[in-house]
């Protein structure tokens, strides 16, 4: 588990997951700066073409967990770290650097979180009987802990495939809680990373419809007391807990 110099020096590539206007795609990847490789994953519909990233068209509106895997499993073998961010979310100047240095420091680093200010987006669209019962199940989804895997972060490859990527049955808040959890399980650190700035804007990123994120959350609440819900349950108090998520770092 432990990263090697050839790992740390190793290609990165953004994938920028949901759907946007051509110049909020370009707006996010202009914050970027130079990067190795771009993938955007947007579906109903994808744009057909965007000067220097490659896109997959879905084919349909999926959450941001199916999205990133999808994504991940097409890139090549030199890619060693995944930097995911939403569409609506635009990076500060050398956010992404001060995240590769603190890879570095850390081998050990599975996913390091930058300082995420703005809109934060709701645990689901409009109004479902289950919102607050999801709430209560996991409060980390309306004020998640700094660092949790989600709308921007920087995930060193071998440690997503270590533990099989996100859970895409999972609503993309408990999908992050959960790969948190299975993280810190396999050994992984969460760092955040204070010094790395990003801010999300309240655009309309989230990739999936609201009719598939509310079904994400009814398995996320359904399947009996071993199944989805007791896992989510289980990442709600885990991925919280201090003292397991390493240490800050910048």
């Amino acid at each position: 588990m432990e990263a090697g110099s050839d790992e740390a020096a190793g290609a990165c590539a953004v994938v920028v997951a949901g759907n946007g206007s051509v110049d909020d795609v370009k707006r996010c990847l202009t914050s970027l700066g130079l990067v190795d490789e771009v993938v955007l994953v947007a579906g109903d519909p994808a744009p057909t073409e965007l000067p220097g990233a490659r896109v997959i068209d879905l084919g349909e509106r999926l959450g941001r967990p199916a999205a990133v895997n999808r994504a991940v499993v097409t890139l090549g073998p030199e890619v060693a770290f995944v930097l995911v961010t939403e569409v609506g979310v635009t990076w500060d100047d050398d956010a992404v650097a001060a995240l590769r240095a603190a890879a570095r420091d850390t081998p050990r680093a599975g996913a390091l979180v930058p300082r995420l200010e703005g809109s934060p987006a709701p645990a689901l669209p409009g109004r479902w009987v289950g919102d607050a019962l999801l709430a209560r199940m996991a409060p980390d989804v309306v004020t998640p802990p700094a660092d949790l895997p989600g709308p921007a972060v920087l995930l060193r490859r071998a440690a997503l495939e270590s533990v099989g990527g996100w859970d895409a049955r999972l609503a993309a808040p408990f999908a992050d809680l959960d790969l948190a959890r299975r993280l810190d399980e396999a050994g992984w650190l969460r760092v955040a990373v204070p010094s790395a700035r990003a801010v999300r804007d309240a655009v309309p990123d989230v990739p999936e419809s609201p009719a598939e994120r509310h079904a994400a959350a009814r398995r996320t609440v359904g399947g009996g007391p071993r199944g989805i819900a007791a896992r989510a349950l289980l990442a709600a108090r885990g991925a919280g807990a201090a003292g397991r998520a390493g240490r800050p770092a910048g």
